[in-house]
């Protein structure tokens, strides 16, 4: 069943892919059928890379079908020949895996010396593991493997950032927000892995005095890894919000013994603060949100709306049953309820029984969200092609928080809108009519089942904008069905507007 429906986790080959191939030098090959082979694809389209990606899909063929051992080895070695990478990694998908090839044999069998990379086996399970596990599990056996030991620390403060890779949500604009930061407090960034890094920064990793993830789910494996090999500390909250920047760089400041000074220099260009305080902010105090993602996004987002921006958590969850808890323990004293689910169903349901004011989440919620007449902002994978952008777009610090405040900003219709209409009048009054765009239904929205609305409500709604205009219905049922009106006449349209503050 689970085959039938959007899935918010691809599988574990893909998580392996998307660790392996962003190493720099490391090459990934993934014995699969055909049809699992869209990591190639969406790695060009997303990345828009320029060249081909560092990924080989070793397709199972009718022999193989049949029976026959794969002869995993010829595409080793012509990776080998055309990529010179300094690695390859080799896994699986489920499908490769039910016809139990025996990989392991086949890869024993490659004549010493004749393949100058080396290669690497992942450990993951195709069916076991999801995207996210094999992702983190992949990154650690890599680090594992490469990092060496008797690293001096480097000679000024430095940090290692953890959890960026190809196809991660706005991680490039992450990179070089992070990047920015460390930079203002005169920190060097010792390695970024895996989105870039080679072998050889991997090699020197245990140099860094402290390292940063940016998404905890992800990253957790090989922090905890580096922490026992190396002594190095780890923070484990990522910097998401004003609020929550000064919190990560102060915690920074007090391990690397920084001078506070510097963290009102990197906050100098921090808006968010601001924003809160003007009217358009005002107006989206006491919104009720939903939000739904990845855990550290999740977490982090609702974390910034209601702390920020004054806005009421309805609920807060994840696709990452694994995580679970943790997010509830990151939450609980902000969100109403906490919902872990990886089926896109039961969040649609949440979102159609509560209604929320704005639904931050994935394009699935997206997708749900518009079904509702519900506005929704995309902030975690899995993401459309627009969400990874050309340019800069981060998510995490305070680059990241005028940005994360751009959204809400422009998600939500605001208070000076809400002022034009009442100074120019409502679609079809005066000389400032407000017209639907061309091929936009302008009629009132169907009746509910359970509720009518006499003629002088009806033109009461049709006098709301078309844009707002069935989020409005929905307000003023729901208004209606709380206090058993039966039917809605003008003055319940006239009350439900004062109740909900327009």
């Amino acid at each position: 069943m689970k085959l039938a429906v959007w899935s918010y986790q691809a599988p574990a080959h893909v998580g392996v892919s998307k660790a392996a191939s962003s190493f720099a030098g490391v090459h990934t090959i993934v014995r699969a059928p055909k049809g699992d082979g869209y990591g190639t694809i969406m790695l060009a389209m997303f990345e828009r890379l320029g060249v081909s990606p560092p990924l080989t899909i070793a397709a199972l063929t009718e022999a193989s079908l049949a029976g026959n051992p794969a002869d995993i080895g010829s595409v080793i070695a012509d990776v080998d020949r055309r990529f010179s990478p300094e690695a390859i990694v080799v896994t699986r998908s489920a499908t490769a895996l039910v016809l139990q090839e025996p990989l392991d044999g086949e890869i024993g069998m490659i004549p010493a010396g004749t393949i100058r990379a080396d290669i690497v086996q992942a450990g993951t399970h195709p069916v076991r593991d999801n995207e996210f596990s094999a992702f983190a599990k992949t990154v650690r056996e890599i680090v594992e493997r490469y990092a060496e030991d008797g690293q001096r620390r480097t000679p000024e403060p430095s940090v290692n950032l953890i959890g960026p890779s190809l196809l991660g949500f706005h991680d490039h604009s992450n990179i070089e927000s992070m990047r920015r930061l460390f930079a203002d407090l005169g920190i060097s960034l010792n390695a970024v892995v895996p989105l870039g890094a080679s072998l050889d920064d991997v090699r020197t990793i245990g140099r860094a005095w402290l390292n940063v993830p940016t998404a905890l789910e992800l990253a957790l494996p090989t922090l905890d890894y580096l922490r026992d090999r190396f002594g190095t500390p780890y923070l484990s909250a990522p910097p998401y919000g004003e609020l929550g920047t000064t919190r990560l760089l102060t915690e920074l400041a007090q391990i690397l013994e920084i001078p506070r000074s510097r963290i009102t220099y990197a906050a100098r260009n921090a808006k968010l603060s601001w924003y809160a305080r003007t009217v358009d902010a005002h107006a989206l105090s006491g919104k009720r949100v939903a939000v739904f993602g990845s855990p550290s996004a999740a977490a982090g987002v609702a974390r910034v709306l209601h702390d920020e921006l004054d806005m009421q958590i309805d609920f807060v969850g994840t696709y990452v049953l694994e995580s679970g808890e943790w997010l509830r323990s990151a939450v609980e004293d902000i969100a109403d309820r906490i919902l872990v689910t990886d089926d896109y169903r039961d969040v649609a349901a949440e979102i159609d029984a509560n209604r929320p004011d704005i639904v931050f989440g994935t394009q699935m919620e997206r997708h749900s969200a518009s079904r509702f007449g519900v506005p929704c902002a995309v902030i975690s994978s899995p993401a459309h092609v627009l969400n990874f952008p050309l340019g800069y777009a981060p998510f995490l610090g305070y680059d990241g928080a005028n940005h994360l405040g751009d959204i809400v900003n422009q998600t939500q219709v605001l208070g000076l809108e809400h002022h034009l209409i009442e100074t120019f009048g409502p679609r079809g009054q005066g000389s400032f009519a407000e017209a639907a765009p061309e091929g936009v239904e302008e009629s009132v929205p169907a009746a509910s089942a359970d509720l009518t609305w006499d003629d002088g409500a009806l033109r009461l709604l049709q006098r709301i904008p078309f844009f707002v205009r069935k989020k409005a219905r929905n307000n003023i049922e729901r208004y209606a069905r709380e206090r058993n009106i039966a039917c809605i006449d003008e003055a319940a349209v006239l009350a439900a507007r004062e109740h909900v503050g327009g």
